[in-house]
């Protein structure tokens, strides 16, 4: 198996694999308060298995 899809420790905290979702500015905040869009857009990125997901900054 690929090094990619295996648990990779990161200081205190393991990741599920090596996979990495980076931040994505999407101007979609509104007054810089995460909203529904924001949920179901970073949750649909977790559903899909990566192992470590940054959140945006707007």
């Amino acid at each position: 198996m690929s090094a990619l899809f295996e648990p990779f420790k990161l200081k205190d905290v393991t990741l599920r694999n090596r996979i990495a979702i980076p931040p994505m500015c999407q101007y979609s905040a509104i007054d810089g308060v995460a909203n529904d869009w924001h949920h179901v857009h970073l949750a649909s990125m977790a559903r899909g298995g990566a192992g470590l997901l940054v959140v945006e900054a707007t």
